[in-house]
């Protein structure tokens, strides 16, 4: 039996009659109106936890579960944190999917009676604003998601920064299209109506998605119903056209829905959130979830690690505004020619001017966060400390805007006009970012308290209430040190100090070896061990004196600050465009020292359907190889003559490798990066697909094949021409019979389908789909990844040249891979068996197993159909006459003793 099992617990379900002590009843008070949070119950120096949110405090974050008398009612569970530490509990917390409300006393803790207490923000997985507990270069993305029939929207918000986001879209899929948005955002936060949180197969699809918290929202209906006029309010406009939202019910209710979980749980207007924008998933290059995941852009696939990336590699940004804009770049890659040509050619002149880009580079290592600084102001947790670091960034950010004058790029001059200054400095209209400087340059001291409740924080001139008083604690402090030399000398004790601490206030300590010289006048007031101290009647009269003025000067400080704080936000989108400036200056900065240190190209952008890229390279690849030179390859695509390259080659010759870097190279270009390449010539994409490998998602019941085939599927049905598929061993998951007919097929859909024609790559192992080339010799080309076949083995050479493979080498790499001999001398002997079997059937080709009839029946049909027999000579005509015979003579043969053996 443990310590709780043998007192008198009282457990959360208990009424607040069951407690006796005021406290407590206060506590019950405010834990009822936060039943789906813990909450930290501000107590002197700590927040405590109750009851059951003690025993999860305890147990998530490690500290002691102790008790707290309730008179009567007996003793309750208790926990609790420091309250000058509390932010690392927080993110634990949060982290580990709960809700926590932060109850704050009110009212000073010496006021007679109780305490006044109430709840003064609410800490979610989406709406952290600790700078620790976040990632500096990733968004904190919480997500409010509303579904219908034949619709879904979304509203997306970082509060750390101020992005506000929403659309709607009209699909026939629902489960695809939040399953793709959801890996492209990574949210860590989803609120969903009552309703919806109650429905099985929202949750089972919500819950594929890793660190997803999802709550229900209890006053979704009464902001979904209000929402046109709680958006106009909030962003004080007359209508939603502006946003393009006037006519998207569904989008503006659940923005209205996520401003107001925002202002619920952060128990303020949220008015750094200025904007709000609409978005629909055609306005960029669109990226599904297994492409992202298969091109390893945020994380590898088996480690799911940071490091080996792409982002690893493109992203040297100096900021944290610049990383996370790059994330968001790499998320959505344009589909303007125009504009990827404005980052291209910013980026080349950057580039051209290596000295000032460098001291561009300086300069934005010192420019703070500044889009989630001023978020903490917003929400009340910033200090003065921050509006120093906001001026220095700011004036950091005017240095900036200097050097980019000088730059005759178009973006870039677009940028640096969007950091606004005027002609004249001034502190009253704050307009532009050098008035916001002089402002608070003229009330913020240089060297802040953290506190922003003990004053220190306001410069002298601002306030003359403030300043009188100043020179009244000034001249009493003054009085003090004066006492304390007069003291010695009456006393002569030379030792004596006068001293003040929060207890006692002023008071003289005398060391106990000079308590006989101590004048009678002296009244004592604490013994210690090795003095004893005492007040006097003239030194609690200045106490008086010093203290009310000081109480009464830190509430005239924290009044002006709060005055300066809120002058500020009402120009927050001033500094927040600047900022937003800022960070694409950082990306564009980081394209141009990627391409320096990594020699990469300026692609060509062309209005044709043509792709055509020499000596390409694997952006991440290339920097994992240590001592070896990177092989490049060449690939082009023309609608009228190769639209999809038929791949084969053993495993280890690189065809994943060649895949997966024109994916990247087209990826990168459409982002405005520089590519790994010796030129490219590239035209617009408008969607990336990459079908390869797959994992049984348990949880859907849905096996490898069945995943297989679901997003093949997806791909078939929404590849465009403009789209471009990288097809890696589809069919795998099955038979091998089967899957040579399903990646047959497909690969035959993707070239004759009337409706499109994607540029793809298709690699395989099934060397029997090389002679589709003879069948669709204007689209599919066959080509290998070359391989020396020398005396020790394979050697890999890791170049595509045209034409078919003709071997695989599986169990040569099985060797490689540290397979015992016995099972690769084994291997070789059944492999020698089979392929003499084949010899036997030569006539047939590459097809002689019963299993095939069907197919190779199909392929006969097709040869008859392509035969032109007006340009064929009499004896061509008896040659191929005589060849289809013997091919008809196997296949009834073939299908007699398929049939004895069914």
């Amino acid at each position: 039996m443990n310590l709780w099992e043998k007192t008198s617990i009282v457990r959360a379900s208990h009424m607040q009659e069951d407690f006796t002590t005021p406290m407590m009843k206060q506590y019950s008070g405010i834990k009822k109106n936060y039943q789906d949070c813990l909450l930290f119950y501000r107590m002197g120096d700590f927040y405590e936890l109750f009851l059951e949110d003690a025993h999860i405090g305890a147990r998530v974050l490690n500290i002691t579960l102790t008790g707290k008398a309730n008179g009567k009612g007996g003793r309750i569970p208790m926990a609790g944190v420091p309250y000058h530490a509390v932010d690392p509990y927080l993110a634990k917390l949060v982290k580990a999917g709960y809700k926590v409300a932060i109850c704050e006393q009110l009212s000073p803790p010496n006021k007679k009676g109780l305490v006044e207490r109430d709840v003064v923000r609410i800490v979610t997985p989406g709406t952290m604003m600790d700078e620790k507990a976040l990632e500096k270069k990733e968004n904190n993305y919480i997500v409010s998601l509303l579904f219908n029939i034949n619709n879904v929207a979304f509203a997306i918000s970082d509060i750390s920064t101020g992005y506000f986001s929403t659309t709607e879209i009209i699909t026939d899929n629902s489960a695809q299209v939040v399953a793709d948005e959801f890996a492209r955002i990574q949210p860590k936060e989803c609120i969903l109506s009552e309703k919806d949180y109650n429905n099985p197969e929202i949750l089972t699809l919500l819950k594929r998605e890793n660190n997803l918290n999802i709550f229900p929202f209890v006053d979704w209906e009464e902001y979904a119903g209000n929402a046109k006029r709680i958006l106009k309010e909030h962003f004080a406009v007359g209508t939603l056209a502006g946003f393009a939202l006037e006519d998207k019910k569904m989008a503006q209710q659940s923005a209205a829905v996520l401003l107001g979980y925002l202002q619920q749980t952060q128990k303020t207007p949220v008015q750094h959130i200025k904007k709000i924008s609409s978005y629909g998933t055609k306005n960029y290059l669109q990226l599904d979830r297994s492409t992202m995941l298969n091109l390893e852009l945020f994380s590898t696939i088996r480690e799911h690690e940071t490091s080996g990336t792409l982002l690893s590699v493109v992203d040297q940004t100096v900021t944290a505004m610049g990383g996370r804009l790059l994330r968001s770049w790499m998320k959505k890659p344009l589909l303007e020619k125009t504009e990827i040509e404005k980052r291209h050619e910013s980026v080349a002149e950057l580039l051209r001017k290596q000295r000032m880009r460098n001291d561009l580079r300086e300069y934005l290592k010192e420019v703070s966060d500044i889009e989630r600084l001023l978020s903490r102001c917003s929400v009340g947790l910033g200090n003065a400390r921050d509006l120093i670091n906001l001026k220095h960034s700011l004036n950091i950010v005017l240095e900036i805007k200097k050097v980019l004058e000088t730059y005759d790029s178009e973006l870039i001059n677009e940028l640096q006009k969007r950091i606004k200054i005027s002609e004249k400095k001034s502190d009253m209209h704050l307009e532009t970012l050098d008035n916001i400087i002089a402002y608070l340059e003229k009330r913020i001291v240089t060297e802040p308290p953290i506190s922003i409740r003990e004053g220190g924080m306001i410069n002298q001139g601002i306030d003359s209430e403030l300043d009188n008083l100043g020179q009244i604690v000034s001249g009493s402090r003054d009085w003090i040190v004066e006492l304390e030399q007069k003291e010695r000398k009456r006393t002569g004790i030379n030792s004596l100090k006068v001293r003040f601490n929060q207890i006692f206030g002023f008071y003289i300590e005398v060391s106990k070896s000079n308590l006989n010289s101590v004048p009678t006048s002296y009244t004592r007031k604490q013994t210690l061990v090795n003095a004893e101290r005492f007040i006097t009647a003239e030194l609690k009269v200045q106490e008086e004196i010093i203290l009310s003025a000081e109480e009464k000067m830190h509430d005239i400080e924290y009044r002006l600050f709060q005055e300066t704080l809120k002058n500020l936000l009402d120009h927050v989108s001033i500094i927040q465009e600047a900022a937003m400036s800022i960070a694409a200056i950082d990306c564009l900065v980081n394209f141009a020292q990627i391409a320096e240190k990594r020699n990469y190209v300026k692609p060509e952008m062309r209005d044709s359907e043509e792709i055509s890229i020499h000596e390409g390279r694997h952006p991440v690849v290339e920097t994992l190889l240590e001592n070896k030179q990177f092989v490049p390859n060449d690939v082009s695509f023309a609608p009228d003559n190769q639209q999809l390259l038929l791949i084969t080659g053993p495993n280890m010759a690189g065809k994943s490798v060649f895949i997966r870097q024109n994916a990247l190279i087209i990826l990168m270009a459409q982002m405005g990066s520089f590519v790994p390449a010796k030129q490219a010539q590239l035209s617009i994409v408008d969607q990336i697909f990459v079908r390869s490998g797959a994992s049984d998602v348990i949880t859907s019941g849905l096996s490898t094949f069945m995943v297989e085939m679901v997003e093949t599927a997806h791909i078939l049905n929404h590849a465009t021409d403009k789209s471009f598929i990288v097809m890696d061993e589809i069919g795998r998951g099955t038979s091998t019979y089967d899957g040579i007919s399903i990646a047959w097929a497909v690969a035959e859909y993707l070239v004759s389908c009337k409706n499109t024609s994607p540029k793809t790559l298709f690699a395989t192992h099934y060397h029997e789909l090389q002679v589709l080339e003879d069948q669709y010799p204007q689209q599919i080309h066959n080509y290998h990844m070359a391989v020396s076949n020398a005396d020790g083995g394979p050697v890999f050479l890791h170049t595509i040249l045209p034409g078919g493979a003709s071997h695989s080498f599986g169990v040569a790499v099985a060797k490689l891979a540290g397979i015992p001999e016995s099972v690769i001398i084994r291997a070789n002997e059944i492999l020698e068996e089979l392929e003499e079997r084949s010899l036997e059937k030569e006539t047939i080709g590459v097809y002689p197993q019963p299993q095939q009839i069907e197919l190779i029946d199909h392929l006969i049909h097709k040869e008859l159909e392509q035969l032109d027999l007006s340009q064929m000579t009499p004896l061509e005509a008896l040659n191929k006459l005589a060849e289809f015979k013997e091919k008809l003579k196997f296949l009834a043969q073939e299908n007699k003793k398929y049939l004895e053996v069914d």
